[in-house]
């Protein structure tokens, strides 16, 4: 039987297409074998994978914590890649500052980019350099992502100059030896960065911030648009997302350069490029950056939101929160969760910059002496403060014991535990319930676990492995997560 840890592994397999560590001191962990087919994992992230829904039922984010201090890195984690023996390969940098300018882009930095092996995010093995760059206008962004088509690592990383920020690649197709595209910069945009491949598009996609000319109420320090002849038009943050099959040819190709002068004049960029806050947002909301990855099916993405203050009239204002949004390819992007807060440490850290490693049913972001987290496949589920209802999509059950990812009662009503419970139907493929698998005889209540085992009584849904079948939740003060299956010989 698969422990959480090497059904983690085995998923993130399928998804990923992993490279491989043969040759590495800490391989000497055997791979799994693949599955003949993905293991079964259904996560919710939006109220259309809730079919015939009755009560009123919403989406609940988890915000990512702190999970312990650590002994400090010397070396920033920027992106952790799953590998087939269960480990992840962890790249960082080292950013060192030779001299300084008036401002902090104005700066000459010498730049190493780190590489390691880590199991559980908190310590790292054969840490090694395999870029080591000579000083320049480097900035601290950067995001790494590898292509399973190509097995190739792409690599972004900023560099400032006359334009604004250039954006640098190189490529790898082993991690260790690196290469400079020889047609660099690709393009010039903002200094926030976010890099992953979307296995639905196959592209990596690129999300960045961009700037967009926008009448503020409030005046803070970017700069105005001059060839539009308005002083109160001011740089507002957006969101630009790119995507490019091989990480050369991208699309948009619009860059900064084809919209900003010599002079340092900016005009507007098409508007259909932008991601922008809408009628629902306040009308001062910036999106800041966006730290986005691919999870299992789908992508999630920590905004950091900012907005101008009247205190700092002129200056740079403080940030406003973070937010979790999701897209099921990685370029149309919802917000499920608008408003609600997704990183507890929230100011001591700003923001997330890294994509995240899974190990010991926790989902992992290393950041300096912090380890922040939370539980595996819990970034969102759906909740329902009285009673709700709905129905799975239909999946073909595999040879498992299928497992519940749930909070009952959920985590923000934990005062409602005499109240709280869920209960659940198996339901053929025309949406009739299958005898012996009722409602009544399946009844959760008081348990928060990522692994509850579902029974209807003696009875087990590997019992209907091979059929088409569908989920039927009823729940009250409480959170689905995810429903996973755990193969059994």
């Amino acid at each position: 039987m698969l422990t959480c840890r090497s059904y983690s592994a085995l998923v993130l397999t399928i998804v990923f297409g992993l490279p491989s560590l043969a040759g590495e001191a800490s391989s000497s962990v055997a791979p799994a074998p693949p599955p003949a087919s993905p293991p079964l994992k259904l996560i919710f992230s939006n109220l259309q994978e809730a079919l015939d829904p009755w009560g009123q039922l919403h989406i609940s984010v988890t915000p990512v914590r702190l999970f312990r201090q650590c002994e400090p890195l010397d070396f920033t984690v920027a992106a952790c890649i799953p590998k087939e023996n269960g480990t992840w390969e962890v790249f960082g940098q080292q950013l060192t500052p030779v001299s300084r300018g008036k401002n902090p882009y104005d700066e000459i930095n010498s730049w190493k980019l780190i590489r390691a092996i880590t199991r559980d995010g908190e310590k790292f093995e054969n840490v090694e350099t395999v870029i080591d760059q000579p000083a320049a206008a480097w900035t601290q962004h950067m995001a790494i992502a590898y292509s399973p088509l190509a097995k190739e690592y792409l690599l972004l990383k900023l560099k400032a100059d006359s334009y604004g920020f250039a954006y640098t690649a190189f490529f790898s197709s082993d991690g260790k030896h690196w290469q400079p595209y020889e047609k660099n910069p690709l393009f010039y945009d903002g200094d926030a960065i976010s890099l992953f491949w979307s296995p639905v598009l196959k592209r990596f996609v690129c999300v960045n911030k961009s700037l967009q000319p926008y009448r503020k109420h409030i005046r803070d320090h970017g700069g105005t648009t001059q060839t539009l002849h308005d002083e109160a038009l001011r740089d507002r943050r957006v969101l630009m997302m790119r995507s490019s099959p091989d990480g050369r040819h991208w699309e948009p190709s619009v860059t900064l350069p084809d919209v900003w002068d010599r002079h340092g004049q900016k005009d507007s960029l098409p508007s259909g490029f932008l991601t922008v806050p809408d009628a629902q947002d306040p009308p001062d909301l910036e999106f800041y950056s966006g730290n986005a990855f691919w999870y299992h099916d789908r992508a999630y993405m920590m905004v950091l939101n900012y907005a101008a203050s009247a205190l700092t009239a002129g200056k740079h204002a403080p940030h406003l929160d973070n937010e979790w949004w999701t897209s099921a390819d990685g370029l149309r992007w919802e917000r499920p969760a608008r408003g609600i807060n997704a990183l507890d440490v929230f100011p001591e850290v700003i923001r997330l910059e890294s994509s995240p490693l899974i190990a010991n049913g926790m989902i992992l972001f290393p950041r300096g002496k912090l380890l922040l987290g939370l539980p595996e496949d819990r970034i969102s589920g759906i909740s329902a403060r009285a009673n709700g209802e709905f129905s799975t999509h239909s999946f073909k059950m595999p040879p498992a014991e299928l497992r519940l990812n749930a909070a009952v009662p959920s985590p923000d009503r934990l005062f409602a535990s005499a109240q709280a419970y869920v209960t659940v139907a198996l339901l053929d493929e025309n949406g009739a319930v299958i005898p012996g698998f009722e409602a009544d005889k399946c009844v959760l209540s008081n348990i928060d676990r990522r692994d509850i085992p579902l029974r209807w009584g003696d009875k087990s849904a590997r019992e209907l492995a091979g059929k088409t079948i569908r989920l039927r939740f009823t729940l009250r003060s409480a959170t689905i997560y995810a429903v996973t299956a755990t193969p059994t010989p």
